[in-house]
């Protein structure tokens, strides 16, 4: 017979944990004031009842660690299995972030410590998924939970609920879990060696998606209805997952928000990675070549002197420096990536139901960080800057060159400015890319695809507010993320989001609406769907975001399809079509 989901058992007597915080014994001598108590693989864990919108209560379990801690000869390593816990494991406050150097998120991110003792998940459950009026129910099918991963460039961010609150989600019915992952240097150093293969944090990925199969029951939710979704980094991050043989079984479907495998700001290549390792290693002073020997002296080394070598190849690299890679097989490491993006979702990898999207003003989001890093200089004085990563890196000095007069002729006609660049660089590392991936599903006639465009124009802009930015045309990098995850660190604690029945409070809804949709029958629109058709390989079709409550479906349109055949032509003079 079927038991109840939430491990509850004689720890609930005969009251029901949603309407009273019951006392527990531990070790006969500590009390433990509890508002709910489940028990997963490793242990009990001890969570506190909090309130989402319209005064929604939900349980929330915050800092649990999915697998060891990678300190010491951990460092670098794969995560290993966590040893069980025998007392009952506070999991009220979020963890620590992993060690990073924030030049992003701005005021979006609270100041919180960060460790290299930073995997820890935090699992956000409805009360619908084990309490009635405080009585324990018992369901044959858990809940739909969807697992978030955070963006950030692969070099900051973290899963913490300042950026990705849960309360819009979770007070609709669906679990929502969040979680860190390893970034930067700690995440994708590669020396293509078993001692340090690079992607951990494609990894710590994968290792989390596991842990949710083995504990989804024990806080009400399905493992067979996981939705892995991402936004920016964090985006590209879920679709490389789903592309690697590691990730079977482990997903039904995917949300990507403005990042896909094969996205213009960033290459795969082993000479990337190789580049920006050496560039690391010099400004350590390690001189070794052999991996075995790095590894020795990089788990010795303080973390204040590897992250201050991060900081500067941070600065010097731009935008993203550490990254994902394609990577040769080593003894006892989960191979994640064994080609290019491109080359796996041409082979059909990655085959799931998919809703893949893009702003219109994506990369206004970074303009403060482009002119501090005084950008259009630095592609004065060398022109191949401009170019997508992936193209760079796949081409000779003299062919990137005059690759890049070809993008310089179109984009910006002998008169540079930020403006021009802004627009240039949401088309090439964006929008083309996620044309691209679209085009690619639906010629091989796979599961389907969705493509929206977030054009909406906030009157209450957290990106705006949060940046102190100043643009029109629509949504930013992030903006649309902010309509699925509630923005807590801009947001009142005891107030509504929005309010009730505004523009913003409308496309809340509409955004948590298209989502949950397709978390429960894979389409967006469950019982209008034909008035957003999958994507059509000539077509292109997308849903403009634009106004809330208006579904309207349309084509590529001749400027998009410009924009797409020049990118196209130019892949193809790079020979990496």
């Amino acid at each position: 017979m079927f038991t109840c989901i939430l491990y509850l058992l004689v720890f609930i007597r005969a009251t029901c944990f949603c309407c009273e915080s019951p006392s527990f014994s531990l070790n006969d001598d500590e009390s433990l004031k509890c508002d709910v108590l489940t028990r997963i693989d490793s242990g009990e864990v001890c969570g506190r009842i909090r309130t989402a919108e319209e005064h929604v209560k939900y349980a929330s379990f915050r800092g649990i660690p999915y697998a060891q801690q990678p300190l010491a000869e951990l460092r670098f390593k794969e995560l290993q299995p966590l040893e069980p816990w025998n007392k009952t494991l506070i999991a009220t406050e979020e963890g620590p972030i992993c060690p990073q150097y924030d030049e992003i998120y701005g005021r979006m991110a609270r100041p919180v410590g960060m460790s290299e003792s930073c995997i820890f998940a935090n699992v956000h459950v409805p009360l619908q998924a084990y309490c009635d009026e405080c009585k324990l129910i018992c369901q044959e099918t858990g809940l739909p939970i969807m697992v978030f991963v955070h963006g950030g460039g692969f070099q900051t961010g973290s899963g913490n609920s300042d950026i990705h609150g849960p309360e819009y989600l979770v007070s609709k019915g669906v679990i929502v879990i969040t979680f860190n992952y390893r970034l930067n240097v700690f995440g994708y150093l590669s020396l293509n060696s078993s001692a340090i293969p690079g992607n951990n944090g494609l990894r710590d990925v994968i290792t989390l998606l596991k842990w949710v199969q083995r504990n989804a029951r024990a806080f009400g939710g399905d493992p067979d209805n996981v939705t892995l979704g991402g936004q920016s980094c964090g985006s590209v991050a879920a679709h490389l997952v789903t592309l690697s043989q590691a990730s079977a079984g482990l997903m039904k479907r995917i949300i990507l928000m403005s990042g896909v495998g094969d996205g213009g700001f960033y290459t795969a290549s082993p000479a990337y990675t190789q580049t920006v390792a050496t560039m690391f290693l010099t400004q350590l002073g390690i001189n070794s070549t052999d991996a075995d020997e790095i590894h020795a002296q990089l788990i010795q080394m303080p973390l204040e002197k590897i992250m201050e070598a991060n900081r500067i190849i941070q600065f010097n690299t731009g935008l993203v420096s550490f990254v994902p890679v394609v990577e040769s097989e080593h003894p006892n490491v989960t191979r994640i990536l064994d080609d290019y993006p491109s080359n796996l979702v041409k082979q059909g990898r990655g085959n799931l139901p998919t809703i893949v999207g893009t702003t219109s003003k994506e990369c206004a989001f970074f303009e403060r960080r482009i002119r501090y890093l005084n950008l259009l200089t630095r592609i004065k004085e060398d022109p191949t800057i401009i170019l997508p990563v992936n193209i760079t890196f796949s081409v000779s000095s003299p062919e990137a060159l005059k690759l890049s007069e070809t993008v310089e002729n179109k984009y910006f006609q002998g008169n540079s400015t930020v403006e021009k660049f802004l627009d240039y660089c949401t088309n090439s590392f964006f929008v083309y890319p996620t044309f691209k991936l679209a085009q690619w599903r639906a010629s091989l006639g796979q599961q389907p695809v969705f493509m929206y465009k977030f054009m909406f124009d906030s009157d209450y802009n957290v990106v705006k507010n949060a940046l102190m930015l100043n643009y029109t045309g629509g949504g930013a990098h992030v903006e649309d993320q902010t309509f699925v995850l509630r923005v807590n660190s801009m947001m009142d604690p005891d107030q509504r989001s929005f309010l009730s029945l505004s523009r913003d409070d409308l496309m809340k809804h509409w955004m948590t609406t298209y989502m949950i949709n397709f978390m429960t029958c894979s389409h967006p629109l469950c019982e209008k769907q034909s008035d957003w058709p999958p994507v059509d390989e000539e077509r292109l079709n997308y849903q403009l975001l634009n106004e809330p409550l208006f579904i309207n479906n349309i084509n590529i349109t001749d400027d998009q399809r410009d924009m797409f055949q020049f990118h196209d032509n130019l892949y193809v003079m790079a020979g990496s079509s």
